[in-house]
C-alpha cells in the first residue's frame, strides 16, 4: 500500500496491485460506481501485513462497506478464501460464511471475490482473456503461444506465466499499444458487456449498492 495513500470515501475495495486498482477503477466506472475506492494492498501476500495499517488509517472508522479481490492463482479457491477469512479474522472484522455473500455487523459490510470467477483457479488476467472468447484474435494469441511455447528455453518454462503472457500477445494487437491490463481496461479493451463479467459485477452491486 502507497504510504502516501489516505481514505478519502466510505467504499472501499482492497485490491492486490496497481494494475488491479486501474482494471477496477475503469469497471466501476462503467457502472456508473463512482464513490467506491480502490486500494493496492500490494500483493496477496501482504494483506495479513497491510490490512491492520489500512485500519489504524484515519477515516476507516468511517467506513461503510469493503471488498476484497485476491486471485487463486495455483492453489484453490476455497483455499485462498479460508486464508483472507483467517486474516479478516484476526483483525476484528466480519467474516462472511462463503463466497458471493455480504457479511454485515451494526456499522460495516464485507464480502469477498476470488479471482478469476470464484470458482476456479486462476487470476485477473484469466478472466479479461475469457471475454475473447469467439473473437478472431482469440486464435491468433493461441497460435502465438504454442509457437513460443516450443522455442522457449528450459530455464524460463518454470517461470513462464501462461495467462499474462496471452493479455500482453493481445494487448500488443490493439492501438494505441498499452503495456498492462489495468491501462487496457481503461482505453475500453475489454468487452465488460462480455457475460464473463457478470459474477465480478454482481459482486460489487450486491456490496457497494
Amino acid at each position: 500500500m502507497d504510504k502516501n495513500f489516505k481514505i478519502n470515501a466510505q467504499k472501499l475495495l482492497a485490491v492486490e496491485g496497481k494494475d488491479e486498482c486501474n482494471f477496477f477503477n475503469a469497471l466501476l466506472t462503467s457502472e456508473n460506481m463512482t464513490s467506491i475506492q480502490t486500494v493496492d494492498i500490494g500483493g496477496k501476500e501482504k494483506f495479513q501485513i497491510e490490512l491492520p495499517l489500512l485500519m489504524n488509517l484515519e477515516g476507516f472508522d468511517c467506513i461503510e462497506a469493503i471488498g476484497f479481490v485476491r486471485d487463486a492463482e495455483d492453489g484453490t479457491v476455497q483455499s485462498a478464501f479460508q486464508s483472507i477469512k483467517a486474516i479478516l479474522h484476526r483483525n476484528g472484522l466480519p467474516v462472511p460464511d462463503a463466497l458471493n455473500s455480504v457479511m454485515t455487523n451494526s456499522s460495516l459490510k464485507l464480502s469477498v471475490f476470488i479471482m478469476p470467477d470464484n470458482q476456479n483457479s486462476g487470476m485477473l488476467e484469466d478472466l479479461c482473456l475469457f471475454s475473447l472468447n469467439g473473437e478472431p484474435v482469440k486464435s491468433c494469441v493461441n497460435e502465438f503461444i504454442t509457437c513460443f511455447s516450443q522455442s522457449m528455453q528450459p530455464k524460463e518454462k518454470d517461470k513462464f506465466n501462461e495467462p499474462k503472457a496471452r493479455v500482453q500477445a493481445y494487448l500488443s494487437s490493439r492501438a494505441p499499444i498499452v503495456n498492462s491490463l489495468g491501462l487496457a481496461a481503461q482505453k475500453g479493451f475489454w468487452d465488460f458487456n462480455h457475460n464473463c463479467f457478470n459474477e465480478i459485477k454482481l459482486f460489487l452491486h450486491n456490496l457497494f449498492n
